[in-house]
């Protein structure tokens, strides 16, 4: 597990963070340009930061049951480049690289770690596979620090209750304000209020979705044959209010 403090010199009463993952660049159903449209968005707008939660590659080898033979004029290292062109432009706004199961992989088979290279290469913190990731705006104008907990994720049931579940549990054993995880593809954020000595606070648990298409025409790809649903793409927004300690969630 990794620790990731960020402070954000601003007196603005809202900032934007923008957790993004699962892209699976290299497989044929991967929608890349959508995800560069929300690279853009991230660069354009004022005080908004993002989280890499992981699988930014797809680098499904020979060696793997979910390998499926085609014709691709692409490699391991062509991936590696355009995913890190990709994201070059925001890189001062990116809080921290986790990597995910599709890099873990790629360690394992002794590449190394694709995202450790990213990171490195563009200066941005790496967080490995979870962290804790506190968040303090300077100068001080909120009640206190945001703290979020950042998982790559685990889960790949078919059904959403089991997925809120797992990722609801994890305030049992790591307290913060925010619980994000991937892994599973799904996009979707639940909240509860806890009461505590000094009132009631807002935390927020969610599930950070992805840029891969379970089915599309003319593929076959690992997602379909496993039977898994259709899911919608794209990104949470989460909006953190310093001086209220609110957040608000949008897709």
């Amino acid at each position: 597990m990794y620790k990731i403090n960020k402070i954000i010199e601003t007196k603005s009463d809202q900032i934007e963070i923008v957790p993004f993952g699962d892209i699976h660049y290299g497989s044929p159903n991967c929608r890349f340009k959508l995800f560069k449209e929300y690279v853009e968005y991230i660069r354009k707008t004022p005080m908004c930061f993002a989280i890499g939660m992981g699988d930014y590659l797809d680098s499904i080898l020979l060696t793997d049951k979910r390998y499926q033979p085609r014709e691709c004029d692409s490699v391991l290292e062509d991936h590696f480049v355009e995913v890190r062109n990709a994201i070059e432009p925001i890189k001062d706004k990116i809080i921290c690289l986790l990597t995910g199961n599709h890099e873990h992989k790629l360690h394992r088979d002794g590449y190394g770690d694709p995202v450790k290279r990213i990171s490195r290469e563009l200066g941005i913190p790496y967080a490995g596979f979870s962290a804790f990731i506190k968040i303090k705006i300077f100068p001080k104008t909120h009640k206190r620090s945001l703290v979020i907990y950042a998982h790559h994720g685990w889960s790949t049931s078919r059904k959403t209750g089991s997925v809120v579940n797992n990722v609801e549990n994890l305030a049992q054993y790591f307290d913060a304000d925010i619980y994000m995880v991937g892994h599973s593809h799904k996009l979707w954020a639940t909240r509860q209020i806890k009461m505590g000595w000094g009132g009631s606070r807002k935390v927020v648990f969610c599930n950070t979705g992805g840029f891969l298409d379970t089915y599309s025409n003319n593929t076959t790809e690992y997602g379909e044959r496993a039977g898994y649903p259709p899911q919608k793409l794209g990104v949470l927004k989460i909006k953190y209010y310093p001086k209220k300690a609110d957040i608000h969630i949008s897709e």
